[in-house]
């Protein structure tokens, strides 16, 4: 519980900060989204096992310098989702936080449609429920890279992503470093 609140704080703060960046309307973005994950895979104790398919919403900013680069942070909520045909009732949630950089088309008279390459880079807090044997955790490194389409205020995008975790099993005492890797399709609302 503390690790999700904070997480919540540090998303409120990156917020904040972020529209506090720029005075332009014309080269910003605030997006808020919501994905589908069709496909995850987690490691538990060294094996890899599918999950359910989940749903994840967030929130992102981006500044463009020029026409075609932009950074920026966002944040997302992997909401909880159990293990698929492994016999474990737990459940696994986590929450990354970013920052990324955005490349779009440099196509002149489109207006706000154009398709972009985006990366990203942060911290994901890692969470879990109804897992006994699991006496310490903590989340780890998260990294992306997706390709999407702006179309006017809609946003589509499909993100591949990697967050590492590690957990220490408390009747052995051994710590597994372990990573969840997934694919998520967002649609979101721009404003800028």
């Amino acid at each position: 519980m503390k690790k999700l609140l904070a997480a919540v704080m540090l998303t409120s703060m990156l917020s904040g900060a972020a529209f506090a960046f720029s005075n332009s309307k014309d080269d910003q973005e605030f997006i808020v989204k919501v994905g589908v994950q069709p496909q995850a895979t987690a490691s538990i104790n060294g094996q890899k096992y599918d999950t359910n398919p989940g749903i994840s919403m967030g929130f992102e900013y981006f500044k463009y310098f020029g026409n075609i680069f932009a950074a920026g942070a966002g944040a997302v909520y992997d909401l909880p989702r159990k293990f698929k045909d492994s016999g474990a009732d737990g459940s696994i949630s986590f929450v990354p936080m970013y920052v990324g950089v955005k490349l779009r088309t440099p196509l002149e008279g489109l207006n706000n449609n154009y398709a972009f390459f985006a990366g990203r880079l942060g911290y994901s807090a890692f969470m879990y429920s109804d897992m006994p044997g699991i006496r310490t955790s903590s989340g780890g490194l998260y990294c992306g890279a997706g390709l999407g389409v702006s179309l006017s205020y809609l946003v589509l995008e499909a993100v591949y992503s990697v967050s590492n975790y590690s957990y220490t099993i408390a009747s052995t005492g051994r710590t597994y470093d372990e990573k969840y890797s997934t694919i998520t399709i967002y649609a979101g609302f721009k404003f800028e």
